[in-house]
């Protein structure tokens, strides 16, 4: 996996309580969702859960699919994973793209439940 060079960085990194906020200020933020399809459905070994209403394309396939997300490119895109491992990866690449509204959601769905889990907005985002 290549790294990202701190000095390229082009988004911002967000919370899950920043991202409750922002979600429910903006309903029409695009989340995208950047693991496998299997966790993304729940069927991997971790099953962290997913945000209503997100869509997945994993960041391997992130750069071949970038025309499904064209008509987003002014839009608010916050970008999460498992652990932010990949995220940030996906963020550099849409910011790299001309996508200039990128948010990383910081620790990933694995840190949702113990951020936000308990609060109504998070219990309502989350899909398991």
């Amino acid at each position: 996996m290549r790294l990202v060079e701190k000095r390229s960085i082009r988004f911002q990194n967000i919370t899950p309580a920043e991202l409750c906020k922002i979600v429910a200020a903006r309903p029409n933020v695009l989340l995208l969702d950047v693991r496998t399809p299997q966790e993304f459905d729940g069927k991997a070994t971790e099953k962290f859960g997913r945000l209503k209403n997100a869509i997945n394309i994993p960041v391997q396939q992130l750069e071949n699919r970038l025309a499904e997300l064209e008509s987003a490119k002014g839009k608010e895109i916050i970008v999460y994973c498992s652990h932010s491992h990949r995220s940030p990866r996906a963020s550099h690449i849409l910011t790299e793209h001309g996508f200039m509204n990128v948010k990383n959601m910081s620790g990933g769905m694995s840190t949702w439940a113990e951020s936000v889990g308990d609060s109504s907005m998070g219990k309502a985002l989350l899909i398991k």
